[in-house]
């Protein structure tokens, strides 16, 4: 799967958790958002250190920090990403034999946890294992399809 293909097929599946992904896809989607955040930043620079330099944040209440956020263009396409991130990471799992589960134990709960040093670490490990995770080669047909490779021939 090239490029373009993948940033369609990631929209276009935007809320399917069912079937799998390919290695291709996934990393290719992965590029997409690095590169739209990227732009989105240097559009929103400027923008947000004056924003921000005019802000007075109250301590401990960060809403108006994340209002300013969501609305500049770094936000935007954040929030237009956020749901196919994780709907083609589950999908990514079951190309590896995986439950879509794993993306929770590996992306959602270790942010959940204390800022301790022990538990940086654990969230830091899991980080690294969802990376090695998202790197493995697709098994042939399993419990959640066929392989999406060979739809693609």
């Amino acid at each position: 799967m090239n490029f373009f293909d993948s940033v369609v097929s990631a929209f276009k599946n935007y809320f399917n958790f069912s079937g799998r992904a390919s290695r291709s896809e996934f990393w290719w989607f992965f590029l997409f958002c690095i590169l739209l955040y990227l732009l989105a930043f240097s559009l929103a620079f400027e923008e947000l250190e004056q924003t921000l330099s005019g802000v007075k944040l109250k301590e401990g209440d960060p809403a108006e920090l994340i209002q300013v956020f969501i609305s500049s263009w770094i936000g935007i396409a954040f929030l237009t990403t956020f749901i196919p991130q994780i709907t083609l990471s589950v999908r990514r799992f079951h190309d590896i034999n995986k439950s879509g589960w794993w993306y929770v134990g590996l992306q959602i709960a270790p942010g959940l946890l204390p800022s301790i040093f022990i538990f940086d670490l654990i969230s830091v490990l899991a980080l690294f294992l969802f990376i090695f995770f998202m790197s493995q080669e697709g098994s042939e047909d399993n419990f959640y399809g066929s392989n999406p490779l060979n739809r693609e021939l």
